[in-house]
């Protein structure tokens, strides 16, 4: 009667009557082990990436666009620089660098006319197209800019040396070469601009106009 009363359970049950019962210690390290993998194929979002909803541009220079509504400049850092700083002082003597392009898609190419490899010109005195000379403000020696410049800030609305077309909007590429902090720095950047044997030349030009008049009445010429 006993043996078949240890029976009857293997009976019914069948061999689930021998399936150890999981611990509830088990259970958990397979539930955190299942999240894990899941962590790892579906990462959380950054923190960091942070998106419109509508999935819009808020970065001035990509919301430029070249029509007659753009009246501001956009400029993008490409580098920072070091030291002085564009707009510190009135009246600086600045030397930059620079290459310019049209912002209209269909022009692609560089304007090779308006890529300058040195320029020398203190600010205030309207010797720098306008919207240039604003978007240079804030940068310091090395930096690197550009700086997009609709029409009004530009050569408006009429041709300029037959290569800009009336009311285009223009993409420069700028680098603040040097900025002068004294007279002395000043002569040798105007120097350097002009070339010195250009200026050896001049000067000796100057020199033989002022004395001619004396050595002709000397005899000499």
């Amino acid at each position: 009667m006993v043996q078949t009363a240890l029976l009857l359970p293997l009976l019914l049950n069948g061999a689930a009557a021998f399936v150890p019962m999981q611990s509830s210690s088990n259970s958990v390290q397979r539930y955190e082990s299942a999240t894990t993998t899941m962590n790892q194929l579906v990462p959380e979002a950054s923190a960091l990436d942070v998106v419109d909803e509508d999935g819009a541009a808020t970065d001035p220079y990509d919301l430029y666009e070249p029509t007659s509504a753009q009246k501001t400049i956009a400029t993008r850092d490409v580098a920072v620089g070091s030291g002085y700083t564009v707009g510190e002082d009135e009246n600086q003597l600045l030397q930059i660098k620079f290459t310019t392009k049209f912002v209209e898609g269909k022009f692609t190419a560089d304007i090779r006319e308006f890529n300058v490899p040195s320029m020398v010109f203190k600010t205030g005195e309207q010797r720098c197209l306008p919207g240039l000379e604003q978007g240079l403000k804030g940068m310091k020696v090395g930096g690197v800019r550009k700086v997009r410049v609709p029409p009004n800030k530009g050569y408006g609305d009429n041709w300029y040396r037959g290569v800009v077309p009336p009311n285009s909007h223009l993409e420069f590429e700028a680098e603040v070469m040097a900025i002068a902090q004294s007279p002395g720095e000043e002569f040798m950047m105007k120097l350097e601009q002009f070339g010195v044997e250009r200026a050896i030349g001049a000067s000796v030009c100057f020199l033989y106009l002022a004395i001619s008049p004396i050595l002709e009445q000397k005899g000499y010429i």
